[in-house]
């Protein structure tokens, strides 16, 4: 406030009882209000008349009219319990400036509470979310990332098979993890025994076994002149740009081909 001192102030205390909806508080001249109780009751005034609008009055809360001021305070609240208000109403310091409302916060309203520095580790569960606790030195995985953070660990999730010299169907791998498998490329060569025809199949198969889907077909169907023995080695390989899912108990197998050599690999990771 100014050091002239040439301003003037009340205090005001009031009992307000539950359910009190609104009063009229005081009526002179003013221009500056001061809310001093720590209440957190919400109360709201109307300056001068009741057809103004309401300006929320918080606990620690200055309002300045300016030179124009009120003459009647008009207070509106809903409590739900009996509180005391304290209210400090006089001169204004701006009581040369022109009419209008200025609101400050009191410098005492922000209150730091609770523990400031706290060892997250050290804590008993729960306090934020329990994952938290696994930051202290825990080998338990972290749950929603165990899958993502495992996929990169070809020793620990790798899913591959093989089969070499077969003469019929071979099963080159199947799924006994309990999570989703995701194959990602295929491959399968074959030799041929003699010049009969025969098609060799690479191909993912349910639990029954039954075929959901090939991967690779090729026939061995060129007889050679005279007879002869077929004469070459033939292979082929697929990968995938997206990982085809193995779902559990299926499997990836090597059919027909029974008149050649034949060998498929696959490559994948589980989930």
């Amino acid at each position: 406030m100014s050091s002239s001192l040439n301003y003037t102030y009340r205090r005001l205390s009031f009992n307000v009882p539950i359910g009190t909806t609104d009063l009229d508080l005081y009526t002179g001249n003013f221009n500056y209000i001061y809310r001093e109780d720590t209440n957190s009751t919400d109360v709201s005034i109307r300056l001068n008349s009741r057809s103004e609008s309401l300006i929320a009055l918080r606990s620690q809360t200055a309002i300045d009219v300016g030179s124009g001021g009120a003459d009647k305070l008009i207070l509106e609240v809903t409590s739900a319990v009996a509180f005391t208000l304290v209210l400090i109403i006089g001169d204004s310091e701006k009581s040369n400036d022109l009419t209008g409302v200025s609101i400050r916060r009191d410098s005492t309203e922000t209150t730091v509470t609770g523990t400031i520095d706290v060892d997250i580790v050290a804590q008993t569960l729960p306090v934020l979310n329990e994952n938290i606790a696994q930051i202290g030195g825990s080998t338990t995985p972290v749950t929603d990332l165990t899958t993502i953070l495992g996929a990169t660990n070809p020793s620990n999730t790798s899913f591959r098979g093989w089969s070499y010299l077969n003469t019929g169907t071979a099963v080159l791998a199947t799924n006994t993890s309990g999570n989703d498998v995701y194959v990602t490329a295929v491959s399968a060569n074959a030799f041929g025994l003699t010049s009969v025809d025969n098609t060799i199949f690479l191909g993912l198969y349910d639990a029954t076994p039954s075929l959901v889907a090939n991967f690779i077909a090729f026939t061995f169907n060129h007889a050679t002149p005279g007879g002869a023995l077929e004469d070459g080695t033939y292979g082929y390989s697929m990968s995938f740009p997206v990982g085809i899912k193995v779902e559990n108990n299926f499997s990836i197998r090597l059919v027909g081909g029974a008149n050649t050599w034949s060998s498929g690999s696959v490559w994948g990771h589980t989930s």
